[in-house]
């Protein structure tokens, strides 16, 4: 009798992921924890690495808002946060510069 494929929730897939990028943690340490086997993770690592880069890489965000109580200087500074591992980059631009904003982004990230 052949053996059923195992299926994993996204959840559990993201947590092994994450397990695996702590600082001194390794694939073929944390795999076997969880009863897999480490070209299983490297097969999720590889398909969550190609589902972010499939990601737009510049989203148009509107600027006109400006939320009450706050000074107009304050409102128009564009703040991304870039999720990285270890940990996040943040990037902060005048907002009159989006262009210039974009044009960083899209060489930080190629």
């Amino acid at each position: 009798m052949p053996r059923q494929r195992r299926t994993f929730p996204k959840v559990f897939k993201a947590q092994v992921i994450e397990e695996c990028a702590q600082p001194g943690a390794s694939i073929a340490g944390v795999a076997p924890s969880h009863g897999l086997n480490a070209n299983l993770v490297h097969k999720w690592i590889r398909q969550q690495r190609e589902s972010l880069s499939s990601l737009p890489a510049f989203v148009s965000v509107p600027l006109d808002l400006i939320p009450p109580g706050r000074a107009r200087a304050e409102v128009l500074t564009v703040q991304i946060d870039i999720p990285h591992h270890p940990g996040s980059l943040s990037v902060r631009w005048p907002a009159q510069d989006v262009e210039g904003c974009a044009r960083f982004l899209r060489e930080l990230l190629a």
